[in-house]
C-alpha cells in the first residue's frame, strides 16, 4: 500500500477520533501483553488492546474493526500488527510525524529479521520483506524453511505483533513532544 494512501487513512481516522493521550510505555510489559492478547483474536487485536491495557490509551477493538471499514483506503491486506500501530500513531501522534513513524515501522517491519520477541518456541528469523500479511508470512516461510500452517507460522505472528508492539511504543515515545 502506498504510503500516501496510509497517511490519509490515518488522518481520516484523527478527524473521526481526535487526539488521544498515552500513558507511560513499559516496552517489555507491552511486548508481553501483545503477544498474548494475539492468541485471543489476532495481530491487530494484539497491538490495540496491549495499548489500551498497558499504556492506557483510549481506544476499543470494536470501534476499530467497525470504524476500519469506512476508511477510504483499504488496507485489509496489511499485516493487522502493522494496522494497529497505524492506529496508535494516527491517534497519539502529532499529524506532520505521521509519515515518518509509517516509514520507520515499515522498514523495521520489512528489513530486521524477526521474531525478536520468543517467548515460547524458539523461532528462526527473517525478515518479512512486505507489510502484506500473505507475503510477509511467505516470504519468512520460504527463507526458514517452515510450513505455513504449521504451529510455529502461528507462533511467529504472536512474536511479530509483540515485535511491532514494541517498535511502536519505542516510535510513539521518540515523536511525542515531551
Amino acid at each position: 500500500m502506498e504510503l500516501s494512501k496510509v497517511v490519509e487513512n490515518m488522518e481520516f481516522i484523527r478527524e473521526a477520533f481526535g487526539e488521544r493521550s498515552i500513558g507511560e510505555i513499559d516496552l517489555k510489559r507491552l511486548a508481553t501483553s501483545a503477544y498474548k492478547h494475539y492468541w485471543d483474536y489476532n495481530c491487530e487485536y494484539g497491538i490495540i488492546t496491549a495499548f489500551s491495557q498497558e499504556a492506557q490509551l483510549e481506544i476499543d477493538y470494536q470501534e476499530v474493526r467497525s470504524f476500519t471499514k469506512e476508511l477510504p483506503n483499504r488496507w485489509s491486506s496489511v499485516c493487522g500488527a502493522i494496522t494497529g500501530a497505524y492506529w496508535v500513531f494516527a491517534l497519539t501522534l502529532p499529524l506532520d510525524e505521521f509519515e515518518r513513524a509509517v516509514v520507520e515501522l515499515n522498514r523495521f517491519h520489512n528489513e530486521t529479521p524477526l521474531p525478536l520477541f520468543t517467548p515460547e518456541v524458539k523461532l528462526p528469523k527473517a525478515p518479512a520483506l512486505s507489510v502484506l500479511c500473505r507475503d510477509s508470512i511467505i516470504n519468512w516461510c520460504r527463507s526458514t524453511g517452515i510450513h505455513p500452517r504449521s504451529p510455529e507460522r502461528s507462533y511467529r505472528c504472536a512474536s511479530i505483533t509483540a515485535d511491532i508492539a514494541v517498535k511502536c511504543g519505542q516510535i510513539v515515545r521518540e515523536l511525542l513532544p515531551v
